[in-house]
């Protein structure tokens, strides 16, 4: 007899499922199964221009145009519409990413969930941040507000408290605002000049240096650059008359020079970003 030539289709010695290269369940080329496939090389190319065009309509909605003195569209648009809009168009330029080029799509359901569950904590813990120093709606907590101390902001040669004249002279700063309590000395051309300056803040450093008219922003500018080590002031800067050390939080320095030659002078503190409020005027007669 014969032997019978039968083909049994999915099936294999023991009973085991043999997938064929036609079957939809087949594992594809990645080693996902499902028939689930990445995208092609055209599609992330296509992917890759949507985020590009979405960029430039972002950045349309908030462009001055040419000749323009404001912002066309935004203004058109009104804050609140902007900002939403805005909002939209960055959410699904985050979702495009995270689930196309993260592959967050087409992995399994566990990594989008641990992925969006970080991203809630995250959100979360910021927004606690935010709490612990202002209020959601903007408003400073009781605790912040009663411990402020108000900043007034002077123009130089505007010295609505008068000058400080006769006998030696002391300077203090305003606790850990940046701040000195003077705005203004009057003195001699010659003098002997005596000056107390105390450094009674807590956390801040400074110093007092006193320097030609107009030159209190340059003179910061290369103490800045001088660094530390040398006390953020340029020893070699010409327009520097006199100075202090850097005082530490509660150090005081007793400054003893003689008055340059009549004219308006400047004093200052060259610590980093202090020129900007602490500084004063120095009037020699």
């Amino acid at each position: 007899m014969a032997a019978s030539h039968e083909t049994h289709h999915g099936s294999a010695p023991g009973g085991a499922a043999v997938a064929h290269a036609g079957d939809a369940h087949a594992p594809n080329g990645n080693g996902h199964g499902g028939g689930t496939h990445h995208p092609t090389t055209g599609q992330y190319i296509f992917i890759a221009a949507l985020l590009f065009l979405i960029t430039i309509v972002e950045f349309v909605i908030i462009m001055d145009f040419p000749g323009e003195a404001e912002k066309v569209i935004a203004d058109a648009l009104g804050s609140v519409t902007t900002t939403i809009l805005l909002f939209v168009l960055s959410g699904i330029k985050f979702a495009i990413v995270i689930l196309f080029y993260m592959h967050l799509k087409f992995d399994h359901p566990l990594f989008l969930r641990v992925f969006l569950a970080g991203l809630v904590l995250a959100l979360m813990v910021g927004l606690a941040l935010i709490g612990l120093f202002t209020a959601i709606v903007g408003e400073s907590r009781d605790y912040a507000e009663a411990r402020a101390v108000p900043f007034e902001h002077h123009a130089e040669g505007d010295h609505a408290g008068g000058a400080v004249t006769g006998g030696p002279l002391s300077i203090d700063v305003l606790g850990d605002a940046l701040a000195f309590t003077e705005e203004s000395y009057d003195v001699n051309a010659g003098d002997i000049v005596t000056l107390n300056f105390v450094n009674s803040s807590a956390t801040n450093q400074h110093n007092w240096v006193l320097v030609r008219d107009g030159t209190k922003d340059t003179v910061s500018a290369n103490g800045t650059a001088a660094g530390p080590v040398n006390g953020w002031l340029d020893p070699a800067d010409a327009d520097v008359l006199a100075a202090s050390a850097l005082l530490d939080p509660g150090g005081s320095e007793e400054l003893v020079f003689t008055a340059p030659p009549a004219g308006t002078y400047q004093f200052v503190c060259t610590f980093p970003g202090h020129n900007i409020t602490m500084f004063g005027d120095f009037i020699v007669h």
